[in-house]
């Protein structure tokens, strides 16, 4: 049955997931940048695009330690933060295609980066369903 408690544990568990994912994520894209490359990304290995994917690495470091922080201090958020992801990276795909920017390269990643936002909008919607329909049998009572 869908309850908003189920929901909100469902949410605190997959941004666990997502802190440590994330935190493997930048140590891969920042300290094991050429293993990284050769692997997923397949980039022409030159100093400007070793440079951005040392940068996302920065960034996945900065997004793991803070789903670190929201589980340790507001765990009540996970679920809304796992809605705000799916939304930043669709901004960002938006962006690209509005500046005509399409990548050459394999991305391998990318594949698991669309199983990574699907579960992040279906957590999100779980909880969100699941709250209205809270909602809606408090009211009736």
């Amino acid at each position: 049955m869908l309850t908003k408690e189920k929901a909100l544990r469902l949410s605190i568990a997959y941004l666990w997931f997502l802190a440590i994912l994330d935190l493997v994520r930048g140590f891969l894209h920042t300290f094991n940048i050429l293993w990284a490359n050769e692997t997923f990304a397949q980039m022409v290995p030159n100093p400007d695009s070793l440079m951005m994917l040392g940068a996302f690495g920065i960034s996945n470091i900065l997004t793991g330690l803070i789903y670190l922080l929201i589980l340790k201090k507001a765990k009540h958020l996970a679920p809304y933060v796992l809605g705000i992801i799916p939304i930043a990276y669709l901004s960002g795909s938006l962006g690209l295609k509005l500046q005509g920017i399409q990548g050459e390269s394999s991305f391998y990643g990318k594949y698991m980066m669309l199983v990574y936002l699907a579960l992040c909008i279906l957590c999100a919607l779980y909880y969100l369903i699941s709250s209205l329909k809270e909602k809606s049998i408090s009211k009736i009572n």
